[in-house]
């Protein structure tokens, strides 16, 4: 797998960008009333990692909605979508519907370019998951990837990707549009589904106050691309002065 998405969506971008710092969860382990762990799901976001306490100075303890933007038009950076298969904590296969890599244990090592119809690739069981790595806007200074991680195959991972598409094919780019990503608690009521459970939706907000707070996080980054504030005008056009760097 090359570009981070399942074969029925592939696109091919490169960029380099930004370290990751942290993940941002919408689940805990809790423990029940023999002492026993279980996970538990949220109605907000969890930051883990070293700056995860300025995180929650900022956005409190428990947001629902953090302002988000993405410096990378590499979807397998910043909106990768594959399968994946873990066991025991270990990462058994991964791709994209098409080819896998898998776990050959006879050689062991990694098998790739393996078809749906390989015997390892029969042999497993497949988790559809995507990760989102961008920025959050409202701590700029730090300069660093944040990454949230889901398995919400039915709902939250189509209507993630179609709002990240959305902007993406009609403005040829994704870097420094600003969103929204929110997260609340549904309500099941089908036979067999979970009573209650987060979606995560991704919400393009192009209003003047997230361009402005767009802008503010990169100019505070030195050589990434600075947007201007009056970035989207009627056609959605996205503005980019790329500075340069010194001897060029």
């Amino acid at each position: 797998m090359a570009n981070g998405r399942i074969a029925a969506r592939k696109q091919v971008s490169a960029t380099n960008t930004l370290p990751e710092i942290g993940k941002i969860k919408i689940g805990e382990k809790a423990k029940n009333a023999s002492g026993k762990e279980y996970p538990k799901s949220l109605d907000y976001f969890r930051a883990t990692g070293n700056f995860a306490k300025s995180f929650t100075d900022i956005n409190g303890d428990k947001p629902a909605m953090i302002p988000i933007c993405f410096v990378s038009d590499n979807l397998e950076e910043v909106c990768n979508e594959r399968y994946e298969c873990w066991e025991g904590g270990k990462r058994w296969g991964f791709g994209d519907g098409t080819t896998f890599t898998v776990w050959n244990k006879d050689k062991g090592a990694y098998e790739e370019n393996a078809t749906k119809d390989h015997p390892l690739v029969k042999s497993l069981k497949w988790d559809q998951m995507l990760t989102l790595r961008f920025v959050v806007l409202n701590m700029p200074g730090i300069l660093g990837y944040w990454s949230f991680t889901t398995k919400g195959k039915a709902v939250t991972i189509p209507s993630v990707v179609k709002a990240f598409d959305f902007v993406r094919e009609r403005a040829q780019t994704i870097i420094g549009f600003p969103f929204n990503l929110m997260v609340e608690k549904k309500v099941g009521y089908n036979p067999g589904e979970v009573r209650n459970y987060p979606v995560v939706t991704l919400v393009p907000n192009f209003s003047q106050d997230a361009i402005d707070m767009v802008s503010n996080y990169l100019d505070q980054g030195g050589n990434i691309n600075k947007i201007t504030t009056a970035m989207i005008e009627q056609k959605k056009v996205l503005q980019i002065d790329v500075p340069k760097q010194e001897g060029q």
